[in-house]
């Protein structure tokens, strides 16, 4: 049996999970399902995570959901460079960078795809809510273009859990601010990571390669 199990819907959060599966070559197999379809549900996925989403994977210790948290545990369980393991401001800028794409940037995103959540029978009141939101993906973008500043990473010249998370959801079309493209330094770093191999094997996996296009990477 696999080191690791995935519980994976194509094109969602878990394209980080599995990002970071990848990157270090573990043995790990996926149970793909529709995660939007209840009744398609495996049978043990709500034991796992009562909330129903994903990413979850299974682990020798057990279930772990939330993507930062199982990136983190993945890091950690094998030494990856990819998180810094001595404690001191590299390893505090990680956490802050996880903590702010989880908690700042992943709530607007997830409003630009499902406003129906907050007015489930209010057109008008869905489109207000994805207005006033993309201001604030505004902000959140041009906080990112300065962390970037000199980059080209989050953490510099090391390219980390904070890049794959991030990549994972800017190539969104929907979550891009109409400025994107005065963004170089966010540019330059997409550029560097959607060149990596196993960012493209992902993309391919999920049957999203043509988001590429879309975040108009140039």
């Amino acid at each position: 049996m696999p080191r690791y199990r995935l519980y994976a819907h194509r094109n969602s959060y878990a394209m980080t999970t599995h990002l970071l599966l990848e990157e270090l070559a573990v043995d790990y197999d996926i149970v793909w399902f529709n995660v939007h379809e209840p009744d398609q549900f495996p049978p043990e996925f709500l034991q796992l995570n009562p909330h129903g989403r994903v990413p979850v994977l299974l682990t020798p210790h057990g279930p772990v959901y939330e993507s930062a948290a199982t990136m983190v545990y993945l890091a950690e369980c094998h030494g990856s460079q990819y998180l810094p393991s001595c404690t001191g401001q590299q390893r505090a800028l990680a956490f802050q960078w996880l903590f702010y794409l989880m908690s700042t940037f992943q709530p607007e995103v997830l409003i630009q795809f499902h406003p129906e959540k907050y007015f489930p029978t209010n057109k008008a009141m869905q489109d207000s809510l994805k207005k006033s939101s993309l201001k604030n993906l505004q902000l959140i973008w041009e906080a990112f273009e300065q962390a970037l500043d000199p980059g080209p990473y989050f953490l510099g010249d090391d390219y980390s859990l904070c890049d794959m998370l991030f990549i994972m959801q800017a190539v969104w079309e929907e979550n891009q601010p109409p400025t994107f493209y005065n963004l170089p330094n966010i540019s330059r770093m997409m550029r560097k990571v959607l060149a990596r191999p196993t960012v493209k094997t992902i993309l391919r996996i999920h049957q999203v390669e043509h988001l590429v296009d879309f975040a108009k990477v140039r």
